[in-house]
């Protein structure tokens, strides 16, 4: 685990957006390959489809064995809307930029300053609904 933080170079802060996706096991994908993030598939109906998963910045052990606390994205079965679904602090936003970049990943937005004092740039998913990561 400290392995694939140290290569993404960045850390996320505290989250626990709701995404409703109609391909979980594509939306899970995404996020391992893009964000370097652990993702899976935490249950499944009686034909195979997945009804719950979930997305996390580090090992979901980690939680299971309550040395941390939930820190992700809570996947569900639905239409993913095309827009904001979630805001997220990160630390060392300039390696999340490039590694997101490196991942060949294009649907990123620039660093910008906020007004507000804050570095930020949206990610769009492969679903397309925007991810709003901010320093």
């Amino acid at each position: 685990m400290q392995e694939r933080i140290k290569q993404r170079g960045y850390t996320v802060g505290n989250v626990g957006s709701v995404y409703l996706t109609s391909d979980m096991d594509k939306t899970i994908k995404w996020f391992e390959e893009v964000l370097g993030w652990y993702a899976d598939v935490e249950a499944r109906d009686d034909n195979g489809n997945p009804t719950y998963g979930c997305a996390m910045p580090f090992n979901g052990e980690l939680v299971h064995l309550g040395v941390a606390s939930f820190n992700g994205v809570f996947l569900l079965p639905g239409e993913t809307p095309k827009c904001l679904i979630s805001m997220m602090g990160v630390k060392n936003i300039d390696n999340l930029y490039n590694y997101v970049k490196k991942s060949g990943w294009k649907q990123i937005t620039e660093i910008t300053e906020e007004a507000w004092g804050a570095r930020a740039c949206n990610i769009t998913t492969v679903d397309g609904c925007v991810l709003r990561f901010f320093e």
